[in-house]
């Protein structure tokens, strides 16, 4: 099993919903963590970031495999960094890119 970390523009995102909410989004942190493999990348300049889609969840993620630098010190061999969570609206992306430049993800 891959060794989950939060990125604190993850935690901020996530704290934003309600109780029942963050609940099914902890779920779907289990999924990730199980076969994170399994989702796709986002376009440039998101390289080699991972998107999760569940209905309107959206959850953006790393590797340590692919992405070793968003880890403060050396990241593990089976790591996942979640870098940020909402919910699906045209603005969504933006909002993301907006996000991580501030904080040098990308």
């Amino acid at each position: 099993m891959w060794q989950i970390s939060y990125h604190e523009t993850y935690l901020k995102s996530k704290n934003e919903f309600d109780p029942h909410l963050i609940q099914w989004i902890d779920s779907k942190e289990r999924i990730i963590q199980t076969s994170p493999i399994s989702y796709p990348f986002l376009k440039k300049p998101l390289f080699k970031i991972r998107k999760f889609r569940s209905g309107k969840l959206r959850i953006l993620y790393a590797l340590s495999t692919e992405k070793p630098e968003l880890w403060k010190d050396n990241p593990p061999d089976k790591g996942v960094i979640l870098l940020f969570c909402d919910l699906r609206t045209e603005e969504t992306y933006d909002e993301v890119l907006k996000e991580f430049k501030k904080h040098g993800i990308v």
